[in-house]
């Protein structure tokens, strides 16, 4: 397919990054999709499935590294992967905090800033 992109989404392990994947996959897309654990994640069909833990910078660069090993380059970049907290405030940690931030947040600035380059 001459219009074919790469496509990188971050956490398909389920909900909305999975089904990204899919639809991306189906339109005859080359996507990596990123999991924290290859292992325990399940097979997409059409997708590669690559661990990259984006709340660790030597995880992202090392699994953009092997994007660009297959791929030569992306074209898009979907920051999906995410985390929640549930409970009331005053039982919430510092250290759950950051974790939050850290993967809702500060992922987004990591991953984008590892894919620059190859955009």
């Amino acid at each position: 397919m001459s219009n074919s992109k790469v496509v990188v989404i971050t956490g398909v392990s389920s909900g909305i990054g999975q089904i990204t994947a899919e639809k991306f996959a189906k339109l005859g897309h080359k996507v990596f999709g990123t999991v924290r654990n290859k292992v325990k994640a399940q097979p997409i069909e059409g997708v590669e499935l690559v661990e990259m833990d984006v709340s660790d910078e030597d995880s992202v660069q090392l699994g953009i590294h092997f994007i660009i090993e297959q791929a030569g380059h992306i074209d898009i970049l979907v920051n999906n992967a995410g985390t929640s907290l549930i409970g009331a405030v005053e039982e919430t940690s510092i250290k759950e905090a950051e974790f939050l931030f850290n993967t809702n947040v500060f992922s987004i600035l990591r991953t984008t800033q590892a894919v620059l380059p190859y955009i």
